[in-house]
């Protein structure tokens, strides 16, 4: 019994001793959980109130009413100068323009003083080989002559019709022809709104197999055009930009690549050019 005793005794003091253990352990978990669910409270209410400092300090201060009337003059001011640039830009342009046609204008007029002055020439030396004629041989021979002028004055009307048609619509004007050396020289300048291009083309004619600048041949087919530009680095210096190499040095070409050479004439005297709008200081 006494055994007994002691044992029921040394189980309830073990199974007391474990309970009181055990609550020990819970209070100390329960303190510790309620320590630590405080800190993370502190920590986001920390947190919190730093970002609210923060929005406050990088939120930008009220605009005056000085600062405000300030920053539209500027944006106005910006308004005029971008609109002043693109119509100075304009201005640049269409005065490029005028210079241009006024140059194709001169050309033409220079052009028609030459064929004016060529006709004057041919009418005087008519009237020149009358002198010392007798009357009766005079007036057969103007009787006659009356019919060829008429039919020649005719001819040179319709020739100069055409030519002012192909100048209408290609901008070409051909200011003269020479024959000379065995091949024959166009006196040419091509207009259009970059300018006016100065030049000279020559082509073997009959009288001679070979020439100094169209070596090729006299043959229709295999004859060479050989060109010539007039060009000067000041009064030509916009138009030297825009051509490309070899339509600013002297070459040949045979007559099957005219209609390419002159696709190219005209492409660099028509194209449109945008120009570049210059930076302010």
């Amino acid at each position: 019994e006494d055994l007994s005793l002691k044992y029921q005794n040394l189980q309830e003091i073990g199974k007391d001793s474990a309970e009181s253990n055990f609550e020990r352990l819970k209070r100390t978990s329960d303190q510790r959980a309620k320590d630590a669910d405080a800190l993370i409270a502190g920590l986001k209410k920390e947190i919190a109130e730093l970002r609210k400092s923060s929005s406050k300090e990088h939120r930008e201060p009220k605009e005056s009413p000085e600062t405000a009337n300030l920053r539209k003059e500027v944006s106005s001011l910006k308004t005029e100068k971008e609109r002043m640039s693109k119509e100075h830009s304009e201005t640049k342009e269409k005065l490029q323009t005028a210079q241009n046609e006024a140059k194709s204008l001169e050309a033409k007029l220079v052009a028609a003083r030459q064929q004016l002055s060529a006709s004057t020439t041919c009418s005087n030396g008519s009237q020149q080989d009358g002198k010392g004629v007798p009357a009766s041989a005079q007036k057969n021979s103007q009787s006659n002559r009356g019919g060829a002028s008429i039919y020649s004055s005719e001819a040179q009307k319709e020739a100069k019709m055409k030519e002012n048609l192909y100048s209408d619509l290609t901008g070409m004007i051909i200011r003269g022809v020479k024959r000379k050396d065995g091949e024959d020289e166009y006196d040419c300048i091509q207009t259009g709104r970059n300018g006016t291009l100065h030049f000279h083309l020559s082509v073997a004619n009959e009288t001679t197999a070979t020439t100094p600048k169209t070596p090729s041949g006299s043959s229709y087919e295999d004859a060479e055009f050989a060109y010539e530009p007039f060009l000067d680095p000041h009064r030509d210096a916009a138009l030297l930009d825009l051509l490309p190499d070899y339509l600013t040095e002297e070459i040949c070409f045979p007559r099957s690549h005219a209609v390419k050479f002159y696709s190219k004439v005209g492409e660099c005297m028509t194209k449109k050019v945008v120009m570049d709008e210059e930076e302010s200081g």
